[in-house]
């Protein structure tokens, strides 16, 4: 049994669970922008598993692909997040918020604190005006005044009892950054195929690059990090979806070569309510009113009504080193690979063990001038 859950525990960790709830994301948000941490809400739905019982956490355990020893769940979830070292740049955040007259277990909580990096807090759901301010204040701290409004006043029904929210953000700074004074306006082609001006970077230097049939993937580096941003562009917007599937796959095949870089600043706000999609996901016991969450509370009724999402990413040309940039961009020479971004392109964000995000960028809301 000992080798079956370690089986278990490896196929979570690489990802089934994400994998899933990632493409039932983009199916519903087909031809938009969008940034996602699946990871983030992986640990959100994990942590609820830690004080379910019964068919409620049978149905979590089977989604999510974990064994039914906590113990081994939570000692795998405390390593991973014990790995996550990659600065003030990126944070995956979690909190089950419960209403005040029910009462928190003293045990889930140390036990989510110490493993899942979280907690559940008891509020005042009722009061929607000020369960909503206290939610996303405390999420706009977590995510250093990024991530705003995760949930409003209209969000918060009159009969909540649980809401569970993830919120994640990342701002990166390049490992070589692109040099402002070469940052010029240029034309994106929106998949309509008109086209707006957006302020394009440029840089020239050694990256790692795979070019295709279908279109190229590059690979940017962060600073003070293992983390890279790999961008699948593919060759033409009708392969966007191939390139969205595939990309994880062509990026095994990266190397380094000489490339000049055109890529267009832009930040992304994305938020979602995944209730409908765990659901079709076969957890769905959770939000009924015969959910069992007697590990986590003390009294019965308790559903979770709310799982929502929101994440958000900026890119500009931020980096450590902009004065080399600048010496190589100009010993462009003859031969070099273009990789220029100018229509709609898919990215993810990750180090050499886990994909911390996945985005897509169809249209640049950053049109102003210079």
């Amino acid at each position: 049994m000992k080798y079956l859950w370690v089986f278990l525990l490896a196929t979570a960790v690489s990802g089934l669970f994400r994998e899933k709830l990632f493409q039932s994301i983009i199916g519903d948000h087909a031809n938009k922008n969008y940034i996602v941490s699946p990871l983030c809400a992986e640990i959100g739905m994990s942590m609820i598993l830690m004080g379910a019982k019964g068919k409620t956490a049978d149905e979590l355990r089977s989604a999510l692909n974990l064994p039914e020893d906590k113990k081994e769940v939570a000692r795998t979830y405390d390593k991973l997040l014990s790995n996550f070292k990659h600065g003030r740049m990126l944070y995956l955040v979690n909190r089950l918020y419960v209403n005040e007259p029910y009462r928190i277990s003293k045990d889930y909580n140390k036990l989510v604190s110490e493993s899942f990096r979280a907690e559940a807090e008891a509020i005042n759901l009722a009061d929607a005006a000020k369960a909503a301010w206290s939610i996303s204040n405390w999420v706009l701290y977590k995510t250093f005044d990024h991530v705003k409004a995760i949930i409003t006043p209209s969000n918060v029904a009159p009969d909540e009892s649980a809401v569970l929210v993830n919120a994640a953000f990342i701002k990166g700074y390049w490992k070589t950054g692109f040099r402002r004074t070469r940052t010029t306006l240029s034309k994106f082609i929106l998949p309509n195929f008109k086209t707006v001006n957006v302020r394009m970077m440029s840089q020239v230097g050694k990256f790692r690059m795979s070019e295709f049939l279908y279109g190229q993937v590059l690979e940017l580096p962060f600073d003070n990090s293992n983390l890279s941003m790999i961008i699948g562009l593919p060759a033409h917007t009708l392969h966007l979806r191939l390139m969205e599937m595939k990309i994880k796959k062509f990026a095994e095949t990266l190397k380094e070569m000489d490339v000049h870089i055109q890529l267009p600043k832009f930040s992304i706000e994305f938020r979602t309510d995944l209730v409908d999609i765990l659901k079709k996901m076969g957890i769905n016991d959770l939000f009924t009113n015969s959910s069992d969450l007697s590990g986590l509370l003390e009294g019965t009724g308790v559903k979770i009504s709310k799982v929502v999402h929101k994440a958000f990413i900026e890119i500009d040309e931020g980096g450590a080193s902009t004065e080399a940039a600048e010496e190589v961009f100009t010993k462009k020479r003859k031969g070099m690979h273009s990789f220029n971004a100018n229509h709609p392109f898919v990215f993810l964000i990750r180090d050499t063990n886990t994909v911390y995000f996945r985005g897509r960028v169809v249209e640049i809301n950053d049109t102003m001038s210079l």
